[in-house]
């Protein structure tokens, strides 16, 4: 129904129209949902960009990604170690917010061939995001040849 049409109507046909017919009402409830499905695509685009890794603390896989950045920093040629996927050990002191991570790395030495060396690293987490270098502490550092047998 038209704005025009309602205009006409009396009091009484104004009453007994279903509420979807009138204009104004229509208008409204067209608005509404529009106005709710918006907000809810604006919604779940935020949380989706959010990052995921915020407020909880890192896992112990997380924690081992930070700790061979960290072991790369130290190394003359960081480009060509290799570190395992996932061969690492690891303590987790969750009340300290205290990691101590262990595992192995082959490096190139002077000669030019890959030796594999032990390293260990004890990091302090002080909170934000997991993935930047300054929500790290390093407390301990250290990257051994391993022995030749």
């Amino acid at each position: 129904m038209k704005y025009s049409e309602w205009k006409s109507l009396d009091a009484d046909e104004r009453k007994n129209i279903s509420w979807h017919r009138r204009p104004h009402i229509r208008i409204a409830t067209l608005f509404t949902i529009v106005f709710a499905i918006t907000f809810i695509v604006v919604i779940m685009g935020i949380s989706k960009n959010s990052t995921v890794h915020l407020n909880r603390k890192p896992t112990s896989k997380e924690a081992f990604a930070m700790a061979k950045e960290f072991v790369k920093e130290k190394l003359k040629q960081p480009d060509k170690a290799v570190f395992p996927n996932a061969g690492f050990k690891f303590i987790i002191d969750t009340t300290a917010n205290i990691y101590l991570l262990q595992s192995t790395i082959k490096i190139e030495n002077n000669s030019g061939k890959l030796e594999q060396s032990n390293w260990e690293v004890k990091m302090l987490y002080t909170d934000g995001d997991w993935a930047e270098k300054n929500s790290w502490q390093v407390k301990y550092l250290n990257i051994d040849p391993q022995p030749q047998n």
